[in-house]
């Protein structure tokens, strides 16, 4: 077979028997064929990727869900048409397990509602038939056994795995377990309820200067919420993790890097504009070798951190949720977290407004790791 001359775009074609992309659910699936069809001598195409987590984002997809044809990525396609690959199993290795959460009464119970109510409404497809033409890397290294639990059931099949040995090395802080208190202080889960049912805010205010500039859009402001009362819960336990890390020893049980992830602009601009206004805490983080990151989901995918704090925002009585019903977004933001996982929201919305997130809210609650604030306290 002759080997074309000229590539595409009129250049010398590229000699690479082998192309490598990754991240490739992220990219579009015209940007995906750029490096297949710039070489003349391709025999073998690897994409690296994940399905179940952010797609492609596009412009012209207007509701942040995923619903403009270039939003499904090349390898999403070929893992949902391609024959299932055969697996060669590594016997030797012995690692073992921990599934005990996996095996837990409440996380059966939690794949049990999602599967209902999707049969309800026609939708439940399985990871294995949705995505059988992919080779799953069946082990994941990042977080505590109970933090990876929820998305590994609902979303992977239970198929997704965790050494037991994590159980150890990922401890939930101390400090988090004092502040929110549960039956099971070793679960690596907080769920904190700000309540209220109307607290989210549409559109922006005016920030302090000190936040980052191209931080929130001019398209945002009318379309992005932010939640005021969550902002500032968020602001409190910053305070108390940051005070803690300067009076351990213990920098084992103490997390060194923190992330606080929200999925709208505005939210990430209003915690970052509270931040910079609040001296106390300006103090206590330069004192602290604690790193904090304020970050959209978007921006988190493929990063972690040892304490993620996610912002749910959305809190309103008709149960709108907007693109957070997006499940690949919500298995994003539970999924950064190496030691402890602290969802701030408004538990009775995201309860009303999607399964998936039902499902997450009754297993927190029958774990025991919810706790109770008053979102109309006045924070000085």
């Amino acid at each position: 077979q002759d080997r074309r001359p000229l590539a595409p775009d009129n250049l010398p074609s590229l000699c690479t028997p082998f192309v490598v992309v990754d991240e490739a659910c992220q990219s579009i699936e015209p940007a995906n064929l750029i490096p297949v069809t710039a070489t003349n001598s391709c025999r073998s195409l690897v994409m690296l990727g994940d399905p179940c987590q952010l797609p492609p984002t596009v412009r012209g997809d207007v509701t942040g869900t995923g619903s403009s044809p270039l939003s499904v990525s090349l390898m999403a396609r070929l893992a949902a048409t391609l024959p299932q690959p055969v697996i060669v199993t590594a016997r030797a290795d012995k690692t073992q397990r921990d599934d005990r959460y996996l095996n837990a009464l409440p996380t059966k119970q939690a794949v049990s509602l999602v599967r209902s109510r999707s049969n309800e409404q026609g939708a439940h497809i399985s990871y294995r038939k949705q995505y059988a033409g992919s080779l799953l890397l069946s082990v994941q290294y990042r977080m505590h056994p109970s933090i990876s639990a929820f998305s590994s059931s609902v979303f992977y099949d239970g198929l997704l795995a965790t050494p037991a040995f994590l159980a150890q090395h990922r401890p939930f802080p101390e400090v988090l377990n004092s502040l929110l208190p549960s039956a099971h202080p070793n679960i690596g889960v907080r769920f904190v309820n700000v309540g209220g049912r109307n607290n989210e805010r549409k559109g922006e205010r005016s920030f302090a200067p000190s936040v980052e500039p191209g931080t929130v859009s001019s398209a945002g402001e009318n379309t992005s919420y932010r939640n005021e009362a969550e902002a500032k819960e968020i602001l409190m336990l910053l305070k108390d993790v940051l005070r803690d890390t300067l009076s351990s020893d213990d920098d084992f049980t103490s997390p060194m890097s923190i992330g606080v992830v929200t999925p709208y602009s505005s939210q990430v601009a209003l915690i970052k504009s509270l931040m910079a206004a609040d001296p106390e805490l300006r103090s206590v983080a330069m004192e602290s070798s604690a790193t904090i990151e304020v970050r959209s989901v978007d921006g988190y995918q493929g990063r972690e951190r040892d304490l993620i704090i996610f912002s749910a925002v959305r809190s309103n009585r008709q149960g709108r949720l907007g693109f957070l019903m997006d499940w690949r977004r919500m298995n994003v933001s539970l999924t950064r977290a190496k030691s402890a996982l602290v969802v701030v929201g408004d538990i009775d919305t995201l309860r009303d407004g999607d399964r998936h997130w039902e499902a997450f809210a009754d297993w927190t609650e029958r774990l025991g790791c919810v706790t109770e604030t008053n979102a109309s306290l006045t924070f000085n």
